[in-house]
């Protein structure tokens, strides 16, 4: 027994590496490359047989991810994202559900299998969308903001759809007061060890590894009261995670379980694979390919309708929908809860794991071309601009302005340039499209547009012609070459001052018309050679007294 155990093991982990070594050189998810591995091994190739031995593995894995999930769950980061990411995705996973629910019934789904393609349908990756635009640099932008307050709605969401699967077959309102109290003892339990843990994981994180047995027990422990109280591991794991990600210590936790976590979810990704099956039954293929028309064009309208609601802009809107088209690594254990639920048959598994398959490479590619998309279909929705009202009225611009500098961006670098400007006493138009630090800009009196910096429209509004000068603090070459073009268009002759993540993009913007660009990595780096390195630490602690709130902030936690 032992011998097969360590053979299909060693089988599946070899055969994971060598198809994850495959799909990486042609720039595609790793994930696909477990679920080929499996399929390999299994259906097609019949080298592993013993399926239950990997899926016993995989369980793990499962409780694992949703672990590093919940470490990696700022809760005060919800907070900031603001109203408007927290009920669009809100409404997104509650519309897209609903609709979805309907549209499976009607191509033969039954009432039950309906709910979980509802489910498998709303959801995201959120560990491949904010991997795919990390590397594009456009978590910072707009869009990379809305469409990470989304996925973290919908990861909430997720985990308390998760927690009413087991009451949908024998709905009561008893049964649900039953599941929401027992709901209500698990988080007051959290509440309860987040208190305790914090004081005794300082003592742990002396030792390193004694932090991996602390984080793993903690990992298992509330897994298992998780279960005691009719829930899945996988929720209990959840909640540990939040406990521990909320400590001063939440990196060095993520840091020692994440391997362990890659290594048992390489063996659920690889079962998933080994659970397919391409006959076509009960019509497989079609209820397959009606499921991913509403993965990848029915929530993108959706989500761009909800999104216009909102009042964001057009590009916004397109790029956050675009981006948000495939299922997500819940809907997968979802399937798997309502598999060990008996709600839905093995047949979900290929449905889901072929959704997976395509609407994860499908990603890598829309994101990768997303501005190229959009300049595709901006034509076609311009007639939704209109819903973008908002912007008119979080205006507070003076008409025919005159001597003024126009600052696009108000993240990170652009609110420290507002706020130095402001020190100068210059007058200045901040444009952005976060109605949240638009109006607290209004409030303190300055002027400001709320639009997005591709928008046309407010171009004669901003009278590039008379400013004494354009600074875009936005790092995306894409929108900084057509404002370029559109204000050297206008006749102006005000010099501009743009941000850049590499040289080669420098060059194209000064080609373009720019005046000069910042190169804020760059910068960073020759500061500390030329004015860190080499100086006393009493000097250093001198210019470290500018960024006292972050010492301060060090100091709260500690």
């Amino acid at each position: 027994m032992s011998y097969s155990l360590f053979y299909d093991v060693g089988i599946a982990v070899a055969a994971a590496t060598i198809l994850a070594v495959v799909f990486n050189f042609f720039r595609q998810p790793t994930i696909l490359g477990y679920i080929v591995a499996g399929l390999l091994i299994g259906p097609v190739l019949g080298i592993v047989k013993d399926t239950a031995v990997i899926a016993n593995f995989s369980e793990i894995g499962i409780a694992l991810l949703l672990f590093i999930i919940g470490i990696e769950l700022d809760l005060k980061r919800v907070r900031q994202l603001g109203v408007s990411s927290i009920l669009v995705g809100f409404f997104q996973v509650i519309a897209t559900a609903a609709v979805s629910y309907f549209l499976a019934a009607a191509v033969g789904f039954s009432p039950l299998q309906a709910v979980y393609v509802g489910l498998i349908v709303a959801f995201s990756s959120t560990m491949v969308v904010v991997k795919l635009l990390s590397d594009k640099n456009e978590l910072d932008s707009l869009h990379g903001e809305l469409v990470l307050g989304v996925l973290i709605v919908q990861d909430l969401l997720a985990v308390f759809a998760m927690a009413l699967l087991g009451t949908i077959s024998s709905f009561t309102p008893a049964a649900l007061a039953l599941v929401v109290g027992k709901g209500i003892i698990l988080i007051l339990s959290a509440i309860a060890a987040a208190y305790a843990l914090n004081r005794v994981i300082k003592y742990a994180v002396t030792s390193k590894e004694l932090l991996f047995i602390f984080a793993l027990s903690v990992c298992m422990l509330f897994a298992a009261w998780a279960a005691f109280l009719n829930y899945s591991l996988a929720i209990g794991a959840f909640m540990a995670g939040i406990i521990l990600g909320n400590t001063q210590y939440n990196y060095e936790v993520a840091g020692k379980i994440k391997p362990l976590r890659d290594f048992f979810l390489t063996l659920f990704f690889v079962s998933l694979g080994m659970q397919l099956t391409f006959s076509n039954s009960h019509g497989l293929l079609a209820k397959t390919a009606a499921v991913a028309l509403m993965v990848v064009v029915l929530k993108p309208i959706i989500t761009f309708i909800i999104t216009k609601a909102f009042r964001f802009g057009n590009r916004t809107a397109v790029l956050s929908s675009l981006q948000l088209g495939q299922v997500s690594e819940f809907s997968i254990i979802i399937v798997a809860s309502g598999i060990s639920l008996s709600h839905i048959g093995h047949e979900f598994f290929s449905i889901t794991a072929l959704l997976t398959m395509a609407t994860f490479a499908l990603t890598a590619y829309v994101i990768k071309f997303d501005n190229a998309i959009y300049g595709a279909i901006s034509p076609f929705v311009q007639v939704f601009e209109k819903l973008s009202s908002k912007e008119k009225r979080l205006s507070s611009i003076a008409a025919k302005p005159k001597g003024h500098i126009i600052v696009f961006g108000v993240y990170k670098m652009g609110a420290k340039v507002i706020q130095l400007l402001r020190q100068k006493k210059e007058k200045i138009v901040v444009v952005d499209y976060n109605p949240e630090k638009i109006r607290g800009l209004i409030r303190e009196g300055v002027s400001c547009v709320c639009s997005d910096m591709g928008n046309w429209d407010i171009d004669k509004m901003l009278e590039y012609r008379r400013a004494k000068a354009i600074i875009s603090t936005v790092r995306d070459k894409d929108n900084n070459l057509a404002l370029i073009g559109r204000i050297r268009a206008s006749g102006s002759k005000s010099p501009i001052i743009a941000a850049a993540y590499t040289e080669e993009e420098a060059s194209e913007l000064y080609q373009k018309g720019a005046d000069y660009i910042v190169l804020p990595d760059q910068m960073a780096g020759e500061y500390i050679i030329t004015s860190i390195i080499g100086k006393k630490r009493s000097h250093l602690r001198k210019l470290g007294s500018r960024t006292g709130s972050i010492r301060k902030e060090l100091a709260e936690k500690k």
